[in-house]
């Protein structure tokens, strides 16, 4: 998945070249080229060759993905890279506290283990669309009982002949 570059790094009333796009982006001399090849302005006819701040900033802008919003029912897959339905409509959610937890469920397409955070407000609009188990949280290790140090046992001496 490309990662997101920050078109705040570039000054739109300045001009720059290829490798100082390339430095200030952190990406290769090719990825401009590339960019330049699908449809970057840049000032070809001088050298080196330059592109305003101003394109950049335009082209970058046109060129991002926007955020995917999971709907109620649904869980972000980072296999698949998109929001997904649950396989078989069957989810599980372990509460955290007492108002949040983590529903759970596999994707419908490629069967990846799915999160999505989840408030107990809205666990009966999700239990409308989805058959939602509701499993017991883990018992945090500051609540166990100590450990048995096995300091009843006494030590004998017995004569194995």
């Amino acid at each position: 998945m490309p990662r997101r570059l920050d078109h705040r790094r570039i000054s739109k009333y300045r001009n720059y070249t290829l490798a100082e796009i390339a430095a200030c982006l952190a990406v290769c001399r090719g990825t401009v080229r590339r960019w330049i090849k699908d449809g970057l302005p840049a000032l070809r006819d001088i050298k080196p060759m330059l592109v305003l701040g101003g394109d950049l900033i335009d082209f970058l802008k046109a060129r991002r993905t926007p955020h995917q919003k999971c709907r109620l029912a649904e869980c972000y897959c980072f296999s698949c890279r998109m929001p997904r339905q649950a396989a078989g409509g069957l989810a599980e959610v372990r509460w955290d506290t007492t108002s949040t937890g983590n529903l759970r469920a596999l994707c419908a397409v490629c069967n990846t283990v799915m999160h999505k955070r989840i408030s107990a407000a809205h666990l009966s609009e999700v239990q409308a669309i989805l058959e939602v188990s509701i499993v017991q949280a883990f018992e945090p290790i500051s609540d166990r009982r100590p450990a048995c140090s096995n300091d009843h046992f006494t030590m004998e001496d017995e004569d194995h002949a």
